[in-house]
């Protein structure tokens, strides 16, 4: 009888070790990227910055490992007149949160492009000083709020694409020709990525 009970007391055992939640901390990627696409682009990476984005700095990064999330909002046209969509900025804040609270190792990247900037923008006023300061680089392209500063620490941790003759960054809503040329920027986002993570 002895020997009956030791032997289910090492099966309960056993069984409690395999149910045993595994520490989200052991799944953590090393590297966390954010991205809200622009006004009208498809999927959540859009065409024109997210995917060539995307490529560039998991390449950078070789060696580790790195989770690239779009932003899912709307992008219509009533967002981007509004000052970017507060949802998008929700929902970026909320993701950003989340990831520092579970990952306390994981370094933390921000971006968008266009109305997807100022999700950004909107995304990083939410966070409060500790969570900003999680969030090791900011990258903007075709930023409508170009000339706003970011709140605390992320300012210094900004880069932003602005081509010459884009008036988006100037803050006006006609879209011309170099607006839609930031795809040939994702290898300078990268290595400036690499150098803030």
């Amino acid at each position: 009888m002895r020997s009956f009970t030791a032997i289910l007391s090492l099966a309960l055992a056993a069984t409690s070790v395999i149910a045993a939640p595994v520490d989200e901390r052991a799944t953590c990627s090393d590297v966390y990227v954010y991205f809200a696409r622009g006004t009208t682009e498809v999927g959540t990476l859009g065409t024109v910055v997210g995917p060539g984005l995307k490529r560039d700095i998991t390449v950078a990064l070789l060696g580790r490992s790195v989770k690239f999330e779009g932003i899912d909002y709307p992008a219509n046209l009533v967002g981007y007149l509004a000052g970017g969509d507060a949802g998008g900025a929700r929902t970026m804040a909320n993701s950003v949160t989340a990831t520092a609270a579970a990952c306390p190792n994981a370094k933390i990247v921000i971006s968008g492009y266009s109305q997807g900037a100022q999700v950004t923008h909107l995304a990083a006023r939410q966070l409060p000083a500790a969570i900003q300061n999680r969030i090791n680089a900011v990258v903007t392209f075709g930023d409508p709020y170009e000339d706003t500063a970011l709140p605390g620490v992320l300012q210094s941790r900004r880069k932003t694409f602005c081509n010459f003759g884009d008036l988006i960054c100037q803050g006006l809503s006609v879209i011309l020709a170099p607006h839609l040329t930031y795809g040939t920027d994702t290898p300078a986002a990268a290595a400036f990525v690499k150098s803030k993570v």
